[in-house]
C-alpha cells in the first residue's frame, strides 16, 4: 500500500517497496508500516504499508522524535519492543485493536551524521516478534535503507542547486543583455561623434586633437570588446552557445584572421606573416568561431609583441587534424603563469591591464569555443623568445560548399574599423 503524501520525499515510495518486503519476510513479520522523517516538519510520517489498507496505516497516524514508543526509537537511537500492544498507553492500545494486531517492533534508521531519516515498524498479530538471529539483517536492512535515501536526499539536493544556478545563470545574462543595451547606445553616439568630429566637420582639427579623439575612439573600441566578452562568457557559463559545425577552410580562416587585425598590427608597428596552408585543407570547425579564435589570438599576439616584431600565422594537418599556431617573438609568458592565463578574468599583472586594458576573457572564451568544436586549445613559451599558440580542430575531408565560401566578406577589426575582405584567390 503506497500512501498518498505530499512530502517531497528523496526517492518515490514504491522504490522502497521491495526493501521493505524483503526485511518483513526475514522477521517474519505481519505487517508492515515504512515512515519517513519529514525534517521542515519534525514529523515521521506513514509512506508505505504492506497487508495493510490505506485506513490502517493511517491510524499509526504522525510522530514526533521523544513522543511516544516511535519518538523513543528515534531519541534513544535504538529498537524498540512493544510485547503487548493491547496494554499500552497513548492510544496505541486503541490502534492495536483497530488494525488487529500484539506485538510491534520499531527499527529506527539514520543518516551517517546522524540524522534522523525514517522508522520502521514491524507488526506481529501475536506476542511473538522477529526470532533473534534475525536482528542482525534487519539492522543491516536499516543501514542500506539509510544510505540509499541519503544518496537520494543527495541527488535531490543536487538537482535543486543545479536549477538555482540555470536560474541564477539566466538572470544573469539577461541582466547583461539590457546593460550591454544600456551601454552600447551611448558608446554608439561617442562613437559617431568621434567619426565627424575626425572627418574634419564642422572644422579642421589640430593634431593635437586628432590624437585625444583617437584616444577616445580607442577607450569606446576597448569598452565594446569588454563588454562583448562578459556576455559571451556568461552564456558560455550558462551553456546557451551552439554552434554550426561544418567544413571551412583553413586558409580562408587564416586570411580572415590577417585582414581583421592588419589595422592593429600597424598601429602597434608589428609584422603580420602568413605562412599558406598545404592545398585543399578543411577542418571541421563552426566557421565564425574558429575566425574569432584567430583574431583572438592574433591580436593578443600583435598587442603583447611590441613594436618592431613580428607575429607568424600557420597551419598544419594529418589524416584526423589540422593545427592553426600563432606564434610571436615578444617577451614570452613564465612557465608558472602559463596554465593561469586560460583562467577567466587572469591578466599578467597590472602594467598589462594599464597599458593594454581588455576583460582578461579572450583566451578563456578561446579555449572555450575550440573544446565546444571537439578541439583544444594550448600555449607554449620561451621567456625573451616569444609565445605559441596552436589551436587543434577535427580535419574535414569532405568539399567545401561553393555558396559557403562568400565573395566578399566584412568584419570589424580590434581596432573597431570596418575591413573588406577580398575574395579568395582561385
Amino acid at each position: 500500500m503506497l500512501l498518498p503524501s505530499q512530502h517531497p520525499w528523496p526517492v518515490q515510495a514504491n522504490e522502497l517497496k521491495p526493501a521493505l518486503q524483503l526485511v518483513l519476510a526475514i522477521a517474519r513479520a505481519d505487517m508492515g508500516l515504512l515512515l519517513l522523517h519529514d525534517e521542515s516538519a519534525g514529523m515521521l510520517h506513514p509512506v508505505i504499508g504492506h497487508n495493510m489498507t490505506e485506513a490502517q496505516c493511517q491510524q499509526f497516524g504522525t510522530h514526533r522524535p521523544g513522543i511516544g514508543p516511535f519518538g523513543q526509537a528515534l531519541a534513544e537511537h535504538r529498537r524498540i519492543h512493544i510485547h503487548d500492544a493491547w496494554r499500552e498507553g497513548d492510544g496505541l492500545s486503541d490502534i492495536a485493536r483497530a488494525v488487529g494486531f500484539r506485538h510491534l517492533e520499531i527499527l529506527p534508521f539514520y543518516r551517517r551524521d546522524g540524522q534522523i531519516l525514517g522508522a520502521l515498524a514491524m507488526i506481529f498479530r501475536t506476542a511473538h516478534g522477529s526470532p533473534r538471529k534475525a536482528y542482525k539483517l534487519e539492522d543491516f536492512w536499516g543501514e542500506v535503507v539509510a544510505l540509499a535515501l541519503s544518496h537520494a536526499q543527495a541527488r535531490l539536493e543536487a538537482e535543486r542547486q543545479r536549477e538555482r544556478v540555470v536560474r541564477t545563470s539566466e538572470a544573469k545574462i539577461q541582466f547583461l543583455a539590457r546593460m550591454s543595451h544600456e551601454l552600447r547606445t551611448p558608446l554608439q553616439s561617442i562613437s559617431g561623434y568621434v567619426d565627424l568630429l575626425r572627418s574634419g566637420t564642422p572644422q579642421p582639427l589640430t593634431p593635437a586633437q586628432d590624437r585625444m579623439l583617437a584616444r577616445i575612439a580607442e577607450s569606446e573600441r576597448i569598452l565594446v570588446h569588454v563588454i562583448d566578452d562578459v556576455i559571451t562568457f556568461a552564456r558560455l557559463e550558462a551553456g546557451h552557445i551552439s554552434y554550426s559545425l561544418g567544413p571551412v577552410s583553413a586558409e580562408e580562416a587564416l586570411r580572415v584572421a590577417e585582414a581583421v587585425v592588419s589595422p592593429l598590427a600597424l598601429d602597434h608597428n608589428v609584422r603580420i606573416e602568413v605562412k599558406p596552408c598545404p592545398p585543399g585543407v578543411v577542418v571541421r570547425a563552426d566557421g565564425d568561431k574558429l575566425k574569432q579564435i584567430l583574431v583572438n589570438l592574433t591580436a593578443n599576439a600583435i598587442k603583447f609583441t611590441g613594436a618592431k616584431g613580428m607575429v607568424e600565422l600557420s597551419c598544419h594537418a594529418d589524416e584526423d587534424s589540422v593545427w592553426f599556431e600563432v606564434a610571436d617573438n615578444g617577451p614570452g609568458i613564465d612557465r608558472e603563469k602559463l596554465r593561469d592565463i586560460f583562467e577567466p578574468y587572469v591578466q599578467l599583472g597590472a602594467p598589462v591591464v594599464d597599458r593594454f586594458g581588455g576583460s582578461g576573457l579572450g583566451l578563456t572564451i578561446s579555449r572555450e569555443f575550440a573544446a565546444g568544436m571537439a578541439g583544444e586549445l594550448s600555449a607554449t613559451s620561451d621567456l625573451g623568445r616569444g609565445s605559441t599558440f596552436t589551436v587543434r580542430l577535427p580535419r574535414d575531408h569532405g568539399q567545401i560548399p561553393v555558396q559557403a565560401v562568400p565573395s566578399t566578406a566584412t568584419a570589424r577589426s580590434p581596432r573597431g574599423r570596418r575591413v573588406d575582405i577580398p575574395p579568395s584567390a582561385p
